[in-house]
Formats: C-alpha cells, sequence, structure tokens
C-alpha cells in the first residue's frame, strides 16, 4: 500500500496521514491488492481542498472535495474514490459472470430477465416514403446500391420483369430476394 499525502501552504498532521491509510486499507478489500493512492491538499481562502488519485492495474479513478476542516475533506475525498472503485469492481464482475446482462437482472431480484420478443401486434408500421421501381439488371442493381450506399434496393428485374429486392447483407455480401411464381 502505497499512500502519497502532499500538502501544499497545508501541514500535513498525523491524524490526516493516519485517516488516510484506514481508507485506503478499506480500499484494498475491493481490488484483492493494494492500489497506489496519491492525494494532495491544500487550503483556499476558508476551505480545505483535497484531490485524490488512486491506481490499480490499469485503472484510475479520481476525486475532489472541498471542505471546510482539514480531516473531513480527505475522508470525502478518498470515500468517492473507495465508491468508484466498489462500483467498477462490481461492473466488471457481473459482466464477467452474468455474461453482461447486470442490468437487467438487478431489477429483477438476481433473476435474469428472459427476452421478450414484440408480437406482430405490438409492432408499429411507419411509412417512410414511396420508392420508384425501375426496370434493371441484377448487376446494374447491385452497382446503384453501391454508388446510392443504401441497405437495400426494390427493382424490377429487366430479364423476367418481376419485382425484387437486393440488401446488404451483415457479412458485407448482397442478398437477393426474388418472389415465387
Amino acid at each position: 500500500m502505497a499512500v502519497e499525502l502532499t500538502g501544499r501552504n497545508v501541514a500535513v498532521t498525523p491524524a490526516a496521514r493516519s485517516l488516510a491509510e484506514k481508507i485506503v486499507r478499506r480500499l484494498e478489500r475491493h481490488l484483492a491488492s493494494a492500489p497506489d493512492v496519491r492525494v494532495v491538499v491544500w487550503r483556499e481562502k476558508h476551505l480545505f481542498f483535497a484531490e485524490a488519485i488512486a491506481t490499480h492495474r490499469r485503472r484510475r479513478w479520481t476525486a475532489q472535495e472541498g471542505r471546510d476542516d482539514l480531516q473531513a475533506a480527505l475522508a470525502c475525498a478518498l470515500e468517492k474514490i473507495d465508491g468508484q472503485a466498489r462500483k467498477d469492481t462490481e461492473r466488471r464482475r457481473d459482466g464477467r459472470h452474468r455474461g453482461g446482462q447486470a442490468k437487467a437482472a438487478a431489477g429483477n431480484g438476481g433473476e435474469q430477465a428472459p427476452r421478450r420478443r414484440p408480437r406482430s401486434s405490438d409492432a408499429r408500421i411507419v411509412k417512410s416514403g414511396r420508392l420508384p421501381v425501375k426496370p434493371m439488371s441484377i448487376e446494374e442493381a447491385a452497382l446503384a446500391m453501391d454508388d446510392a450506399r443504401r441497405e437495400f434496393l426494390v427493382f424490377r428485374d429487366a430479364s423476367s420483369e418481376r419485382v425484387s429486392v437486393l440488401y446488404k447483407r451483415r457479412d458485407g455480401d448482397l442478398g437477393l430476394i426474388v418472389p415465387e411464381d
């Protein structure tokens, strides 16, 4: 446990140093090993300010607090760091062990929320406009999609006179929907 306590225009008392070490020991419980903590205290007019920066592995938490009393400012800043570290470790643990469904489970008392698919009666139909159906070959439709950067294109196949839909697939290829006879 490395606690670096620096005072700018303020004398750092042994009581303030022991308070900082006590709160940082509590912080160690959440992190499973000792963090590096730097605390800078200073005074501006009638307020004492404390700025705390804690690092542990690749994580970093910062907090700043201003109070009438040096020890109160120090305790509040370190309490903020403790809360940030606790929240961060809980988020990492829940995401790792529950498959990222911690938010859904939190509202149900720990149970996983079943995924609800919208029924056709629940779904809304939003009319977005009219599309012209132009006669063209499949190759021309593919070129038209690349030029316009569309997700889909409705066209009339010039060889069969059928309405077809050309769409972009998730893998980057193009899909073609042709109606049956």
